[in-house]
C-alpha cells in the first residue's frame, strides 16, 4: 500500500473539517426552522372614552435670606454674597480695613477706630540689674538698679533687697578675657553678682557688661495719635476710655502684638494684630525709651 504524501494528508484533514462544520451549521438551521414562534402579547383597549385632566401645580416655598452677619475682623466687615469687599491698607497703623459695599453701606455705620497702636516690643529685663561698680580693688561695691522703680543703689555680698524679693549672695570683680569680633582678645575687669530669687528659689548670675532678661516680652502701646505709652504683657487687660483691651500674645520677630478690644459700641470683640507704628520724626532713634503714661 502506497504511503500518502504530506500534501494529501493536509487536504483530507481540511475536507473533513469542512464537512463537520457544514453538519453543525445545518443542525442549528434545522432546529431554528422547526422551533414554533413565540406568542405575541395582545393589547387590550379600554371601552371608556379619553378625558383630559389638569395637573395640580407644584407647591413652591419661598425663603428670604437673612442679612449677612458681621465677620470676625470687625462689625462692619459685611458684604453681599457675590459682591467682593473693598480692602484698603493703612500705612500708619499697618493693618487692613474693609469698607462695606455701596449696597449695604447705608445700613451699617463706619468702622470704629481701634484706639491703640503698638510702639515697640522689647525683651523683658530682670527686675534687678548690675550697671557698674565703685571702689578700690578688694573692696569694690556694685552699682545696682531697681528696674521697677528706677532706683540706683550700692550693695555688696549679703545685701538683701526686700522690695524685689532678692538677696545678693556674692559680689566679685575680677579680670575676664573678652573676645572682640574681628579683633584680638582683651582682659577687662568685670563685676558679677550671684543673686538668689526668693520667689523662685533659684540663683542667677548677672554682670555689669550686659543686661539680664527674664525670657519674657513686654509691649509698649499708646492711644492712637498720642506719645504717652503703657507697658503691657501677654494676658494683661487695660482700659482706654470706655473700651477694654486684652493682650492675647506678643511676638519679638517680627515685632507684633495681638489685642482683643471690647466696648459697648461693638456687637462683638474686635481682634487685631498690631505692628509698630511709624515714627512721625524720622530722625528719632528706634530704641529710644518710651514715655510712660
Amino acid at each position: 500500500m502506497a504511503v500518502l504524501s504530506q500534501e494529501k494528508v493536509y487536504l483530507l484533514a481540511a475536507a473533513a473539517l469542512a464537512l463537520a462544520s457544514a453538519g453543525v451549521c445545518g443542525a442549528y438551521a434545522y432546529r431554528h426552522a422547526t422551533t414554533p414562534p413565540a406568542a405575541v402579547a395582545t393589547i387590550q383597549l379600554a371601552d371608556t372614552p379619553y378625558q383630559a385632566t389638569v395637573a395640580e401645580p407644584a407647591i413652591v416655598k419661598t425663603d428670604i435670606w437673612t442679612p449677612p452677619p458681621s465677620q470676625t475682623r470687625g462689625r462692619d466687615w459685611v458684604y453681599e454674597t457675590f459682591t467682593p469687599p473693598e480692602i484698603f491698607y493703612n500705612a500708619r497703623s499697618k493693618h487692613f480695613t474693609v469698607k462695606p459695599p455701596a449696597a449695604v453701606s447705608e445700613e451699617v455705620t463706619l468702622e470704629e477706630a481701634f484706639g491703640v497702636e503698638l510702639v515697640v516690643v522689647r525683651p523683658e529685663p530682670y527686675r534687678l540689674q548690675l550697671i557698674g561698680y565703685v571702689g578700690v580693688p578688694g573692696s569694690e561695691r556694685g552699682t545696682f538698679e531697681n528696674v521697677a522703680s528706677g532706683e540706683v543703689f550700692l550693695a555688696g555680698s549679703g545685701h538683701r533687697v526686700p522690695k524685689l524679693g532678692l538677696t545678693i549672695r556674692n559680689f566679685t570683680v575680677r579680670p575676664v578675657e573678652i573676645k572682640i569680633p574681628d579683633s584680638m582678645t582683651t582682659r577687662q575687669r568685670v563685676a558679677s553678682a550671684v543673686v538668689l530669687d526668693e520667689k523662685t528659689g533659684r540663683e542667677i548670675t548677672i554682670t555689669h557688661r550686659e543686661r539680664h532678661f527674664t525670657g519674657g516680652l513686654a509691649a509698649f502701646v499708646a492711644p492712637t495719635g498720642e506719645t504717652s505709652t503703657r507697658e503691657v504683657r501677654a494676658g494683661e487687660t487695660f482700659t482706654v476710655g470706655a473700651a477694654t483691651y486684652r493682650v492675647d500674645s506678643i511676638k519679638l520677630s517680627p515685632p507684633s502684638v495681638e489685642i482683643i478690644k471690647e466696648a459697648p459700641t461693638l456687637a462683638q470683640p474686635d481682634r487685631r494684630t498690631l505692628t509698630p507704628r511709624e515714627s512721625d520724626d524720622p530722625t528719632a532713634p528706634s530704641d529710644a525709651p518710651p514715655t510712660p503714661l
